[in-house]
């Protein structure tokens, strides 16, 4: 086989060797097309059959639901892939503008509409898989193994070093080696990588939130319903229940209901019932009024985490994780493959200073280093809303009620502010961090 370990190609200057992959999700392509500039030669190891055409994976259960790019994961898509965005769109993606096509019921109230100039390119999640993947198929340096799994780490003698990984194909019951100068965990929130590593005691905060969403694709005729987008965010605790309406090629509609410390629907009655149960009636008015055209599908939560920041000092170097290895967010925000490839922005970004003579080692301290700080808004934004339903356990950090009780305030007033709910929608759509609610004319309009 190509990448035994007696087998690895010699190195060309300016790039490194081999980079390996684990797991072919949206974070590990992302990963593997940054990588492309550095690496002489990336493996990505996919668990998975081969997809055919925009159609759910078998290992991404996830994938058959709604889902949303916010815009800073567009606006990186377009860098990595020039001309991605109008792709999409002519291959059937929906377009929308966040303010004006939503209609979102927020807190006990509707948010006004005006337009905003915040893009949303809508489409289902396999369709914007098969894109992508589309795009990395033409790097010629990334290959793809399909129906294997990494069974385990190679390390060092010292075990201060990561040196590739083991695999095993279902064709074959022996393991294979495969060498590398540096191995990306892009496998997901069930990743068992620390675990071969040693590493995976106390590495980890987890907050259990116990979430389940259930969705079900729907067509209808109605066009004059006065919005393109429709949103019912739960208020934790009495509103444990939200709900999205979300257009997508084809000319399908996703409906999304979730909730939290609560059983999931078993029928299409129980699923009617719980849009019926939300606090405004304007979901389960839409259902009564399409046409379904999938069946109800379920997926459970169980719980929200993120790597400690100490991780580093657990792990051997030449390794990184990426997407939900290394955090997983509450999905009902929107921001789990946005935040995958501003990670794979900061990959590219560290490796970047490859060129001015900085280590690979150097590199990826750096990524780690940085790697808290990128997910602590997103991560914050939901738990935030989270912890505000007794039932759900975890130790509350320092300032928990402060942060909850401005949000509040954030929440209430961008219901009739447009300047505070375009902020309150730039910082969702990780545009601007959430210390620009701090400017002193945002601070007026919220405490006046």
């Amino acid at each position: 086989m190509a990448f035994m370990m007696d087998q690895i190609a010699s190195t060309p200057p300016g790039r490194a060797g081999r980079a390996i992959v684990i797991g072919g999700s949206i974070a590990g392509l992302l990963a593997a097309r940054v990588l492309a500039d550095f690496f002489e030669e990336i493996v990505i190891v996919e668990a998975d059959e081969p997809p055919e055409g925009a159609q759910p994976r078998n290992k991404v259960p996830q994938g058959h639901h709604s889902h949303v790019l916010l815009e800073r994961g567009q606006n990186i898509l377009e860098s990595m892939f020039p001309g991605m965005i109008q792709e999409l769109i002519r291959n059937g993606s929906i377009v929308t503008d966040f303010t004006r096509d939503l209609e979102w019921f927020h807190f006990g109230e509707w948010k006004q509409r005006f337009p905003s100039g915040i893009q949303g390119v809508q489409q289902t999640r396999p369709f914007l898989e098969q894109h992508i993947r589309g795009r990395v198929a033409l790097i010629p340096q990334v290959s793809v193994q399909y129906r294997s799994r990494v069974t385990g780490m190679i390390l060092s003698d010292d075990r201060s070093r990561v040196q590739g990984v083991k695999v095993r194909s279902e064709s074959s019951q022996h393991e294979e080696e495969i060498l590398a100068d540096l191995v990306v965990d892009a496998g997901g929130a069930g990743s068992h990588t620390l675990k071969w590593l040693g590493a995976e005691q106390d590495t980890s905060e987890v907050v259990p939130i116990e979430l389940f969403y259930a969705t079900r694709y729907y067509t209808t005729d109605w066009v004059d319903r006065g919005w393109t987008n429709l949103m019912i965010s739960a208020r934790l605790p009495e509103s444990p229940y939200a709900g999205v309406v979300l257009p997508f090629e084809n000319q399908i509609i996703g409906v999304t209901l979730g909730g939290y410390l609560r059983e999931p629907p078993r029928t299409e009655a129980d699923f009617e019932q719980i849009a019926r149960m939300l606090p405004q009636p304007h979901i389960y008015d839409f259902i009564q009024r399409a046409t379904p055209v999938s069946e109800m599908k379920i997926y459970r939560i169980p719980s929200q985490s993120r790597k400690r920041k100490n991780v580093l000092s657990k792990i051997p170097a030449r390794f990184i994780m990426i997407g939900d290895s290394y955090c997983r967010f509450d999905p009902l925000y929107g921001q789990g493959m946005s935040v995958a490839a501003m990670e794979a922005e900061l990959l590219g970004a560290e490796l970047g200073r490859l060129s001015i003579g900085d280590s690979i080692d150097a590199a990826i301290r750096s990524y780690w280093a940085q790697l808290p700080k990128l997910t602590q808004d997103p991560w914050d934004m939901a738990l935030i809303e989270a912890y505000r339903h007794p039932g759900i356990k975890g130790t509350r950090p320092i300032g928990t009620g402060v942060k909850q009780w401005f949000t509040r305030r954030i929440y209430k007033a961008s219901a009739h502010d447009p300047s505070v709910y375009l902020r309150l929608v730039q910082v969702m759509n990780l545009k601007r961090p959430s210390s620009s609610f701090f400017q002193p004319s945002l601070l007026w309009k919220l405490f006046r």
